[in-house]
């Protein structure tokens, strides 16, 4: 009987063996490391408005420019996208800060102070010093340590309408046929510009930019016996949306802040005719109207 025992044992043990060097044969080969696609190159993030942006820069050099502190910026379209959530960028405010930083105009922050009110804290504690030791050589708060903003820039996207006008023209011959889409839809910036010693409303601009889409297709559509035959080629673009809106601010801040360079400062362009986008490069400032400020 033990003998019987024994050998049931070692046909288990055997088996047992046999299914793990299977189940060790069959697993899959470690994954290998994909190596992601790689795209565009990194440019600056210039619209056909910054060349004017930095024609004020360099101007007024040699001007007082006042200090200026960008508050909320906000999405007021309440447009929702039911795959990619809100249309419009939710930064306006730091589109608004580079602008005002290509003019070559002082900023002061007063956008997020979460870290700046926490290093104040910290430091009316006596917890800061100059490597984290102890010492007497901590950081002392002293009455006017933080630089005055001068002016405020407050405002908000508030224009999103889609498809203000669509065309289409479409023709087939036998199986062959194509066809063209455009469509045009709107966006608008309202931005103001604030004493922040008296809170008076020293200018409000309202802008708006229209967005235009086209598509192009062609194909085949046949029955041949059971089977269906579609075959179909096509080109889609539009200009981008935030893209659009960061030209809107540009501009914006342009008309917004010319005026306070100095009575004496060089004039600078105003507008552009257009707004192009070539592959491969940044947006490209159509010949200038000659407005000036």
């Amino acid at each position: 009987m033990n003998i019987a025992v024994k050998r049931l044992q070692a046909v288990a043990l055997l088996a047992t063996a046999s299914a793990l060097g299977a189940c060790t044969t069959m697993a899959p080969p470690p994954p290998r490391y994909v190596t992601p696609l790689s795209g565009a190159q990194v440019i600056d993030d210039d619209t056909a408005y910054s060349p004017l942006l930095r024609c004020l820069a360099a101007t007024s050099a040699n001007s007082v420019r006042p200090r200026i502190a960008v508050g909320e910026v906000a999405d007021y379209t309440g447009r929702l996208d039911g795959l990619n959530g809100t249309v419009a960028p939710q930064g306006a405010a730091l589109m608004v800060m580079s602008a005002i930083s290509k003019a070559g105009f002082p900023l002061a922050e007063r956008l997020d102070l979460r870290i700046a009110r926490q290093e104040l804290d910290y430091a009316n504690s006596k917890l800061l010093g100059p490597d984290g030791k102890p010492t007497d050589a901590y950081r002392r708060i002293y009455s006017g340590s933080i630089a005055e903003a001068d002016m405020i820039v407050l405002g908000g996207i508030t224009e999103l309408d889609f498809n203000i006008q669509s065309d289409v023209a479409e023709i087939s011959i036998g199986p062959v046929g194509g066809g063209a889409r455009s469509y045009v839809m709107s966006v608008g910036v309202d931005l103001r510009l604030i004493d922040a010693r008296s809170l008076r409303v020293i200018k409000v601009i309202s802008l708006q930019k229209q967005i235009r889409g086209r598509e192009l297709r062609a194909g085949i559509f046949e029955f041949i016996g059971n089977t269906t035959l579609d075959l179909g080629v096509g080109r889609r673009r539009q200009e981008p949306v935030h893209g659009a809106i960061r030209a809107i601010i540009e501009k914006a801040v342009i008309d917004l802040i010319a005026g306070q360079r100095g009575a004496n400062a060089p004039e600078c362009p105003s507008n552009v005719p257009t707004v192009s986008y070539i592959a491969g490069s940044r947006p490209q400032q159509g010949a200038s109207t000659g407005e000036k400020k």
